[in-house]
């Protein structure tokens, strides 16, 4: 009898949504990538690179960072970029720190966000839900 593979559960969530830049106060749409993983001691960063190209964007999770504030807090690790001037159908590639790669396909029409396309077993799953982003 063949062994059925056990399906790992997604490290993070990517959320999409249109908000304001919290220095600029420019509309723009900001790309959320958070732990599913909740801490309990401290609000840890979750560090990201990203390269845009045209209607694509690749963010690159480079592990997570201890919060320049001691102050206790609960919560995923964070961490997020934002871009002005999207439209349309984005493509966009998350790489985790070991190389795997997960690959949305977004329909951006500002307030509106819809999926087109999703990993079949992804390590990052898509939530629509805002938060609130730094300042």
């Amino acid at each position: 009898m063949a062994r059925t593979k056990k399906l790992r559960e997604p490290e993070y969530r990517l959320r999409v949504f249109p908000a304001k830049d919290p220095e600029s106060q420019k509309a723009g749409i900001a790309f959320v990538i958070e732990t599913t993983k909740e801490f309990v001691s401290f609000h840890y960063e979750l560090l990201i690179s990203d390269n845009r190209e045209k209607n694509s964007i690749t963010l690159h999770i480079l592990g997570l960072n201890a919060p320049r504030s001691v102050m206790p807090g609960v919560g995923p690790a964070r961490g997020y970029r934002f871009y002005t001037g999207l439209s349309g159908t984005i493509e966009v590639m998350i790489r985790n720190v070991d190389g795997e790669e997960n690959v949305y396909e977004f329909k951006l029409r500002p307030p509106a966000v819809k999926v087109l396309s999703e990993p079949r077993h992804p390590f990052v799953v898509f939530s629509p839900e805002p938060v609130e982003l730094p300042a």
